[in-house]
C-alpha cells in the first residue's frame, strides 16, 4: 500500500505547517528570503486549513504556533497568538458569507486575508513589541506571497484530491 493512502489532506497540510514553521524560525543568513518565503507559506497553509479544513483542533494549533512564533521571533508573547486566534474567530463570523462565494472570489478573499494578516501582524508588532514598522519588509512579504500564491494553491488542490 502507498504511504499517502494513510494520510488525509488535513494531515498533509499540517506536515507542511510543521516544515514551513521549522524553516521559518531557522535563520539562513545568506538567503533571508528563504525564511520569508516559508513564513508566507506557513500563513498560506494556515489560512487554507481554516477555510477548507476547519476543525476545533486549529485553535490548539493556532495557540501553539502563535506562542512559538512569538517566543522565537520576538521573545515576547502576543503578536502571532492574537493574529492567529483573531483569524479563526473572524472565519467563524464570516462562514455563512464565505459559503456563498464562487471559487474565484474565495481565492481572492484568501489572498486578501493573507495580506491583511501580514499588515495586522506588523501593526501589532509595532504596538506590543515596539517593532519598527518597516514598509520594505512588508513589500517583501507581499512580493514573495504574490510569487508563491498560485503554485501553493495548485499544490493544495492536488493534496485535497
Amino acid at each position: 500500500m502507498e504511504f499517502s493512502k494513510f494520510l488525509n489532506s488535513s494531515i498533509k497540510l499540517n506536515i507542511i505547517l510543521i516544515i514551513s514553521f521549522s524553516i521559518t524560525v531557522n535563520s539562513f543568513i545568506l538567503f533571508p528570503n528563504i525564511n520569508n518565503a516559508f513564513y508566507a507559506l506557513f500563513h498560506l497553509t494556515f489560512i487554507y486549513l481554516i477555510f477548507y479544513h476547519y476543525h476545533f483542533y486549529l485553535y490548539v494549533a493556532a495557540f501553539i504556533y502563535g506562542i512559538l512564533f512569538d517566543i522565537i521571533l520576538f521573545n515576547n508573547i502576543g503578536v502571532h497568538l492574537i493574529s492567529f486566534l483573531s483569524l479563526l474567530i473572524l472565519y467563524i463570523l464570516l462562514r455563512k458569507f464565505l459559503i456563498r462565494l464562487s471559487s474565484y472570489q474565495i481565492i481572492s478573499f484568501y489572498f486578501i486575508t493573507l495580506l491583511i494578516l501580514f499588515l495586522f501582524e506588523h501593526f501589532l508588532a509595532s504596538l506590543i513589541n515596539n517593532f519598527k514598522f518597516n514598509l520594505y519588509s512588508l513589500l517583501n512579504f507581499f512580493l514573495i506571497s504574490l510569487i508563491i500564491f498560485v503554485p501553493t494553491i495548485f499544490l493544495f488542490t492536488k493534496l485535497d484530491k
